[in-house]
């Protein structure tokens, strides 16, 4: 099955407004978990040509900071 560009500008929404809501969602585990698994989500079902340039840059800054908290 092939996403369809509503599917992905379905998760970017959720991931937004999830953010959104919890602004300090980088300071909790289970928050950044579910963040993370959104990106893997994400990422498989599109590529880089899916997604705006601003969708691109809001998403790579989500997956820095999990990164680095991860590290930690």
């Amino acid at each position: 099955m092939i996403p369809t560009t509503t599917d992905i500008s379905d998760l970017i929404e959720t991931i937004t407004n999830f953010v959104l809501d919890n602004p300090e969602w980088h300071t909790n585990n289970r928050m950044v978990d579910r963040l993370g698994v959104a990106y893997q989500i994400l990422t498989n079902i599109s590529t880089i040509d899916m997604v705006t340039d601003e969708e691109y840059e809001f998403i790579m800054d989500i997956h820095e900071t999990i990164k680095a908290r991860n590290t930690q």
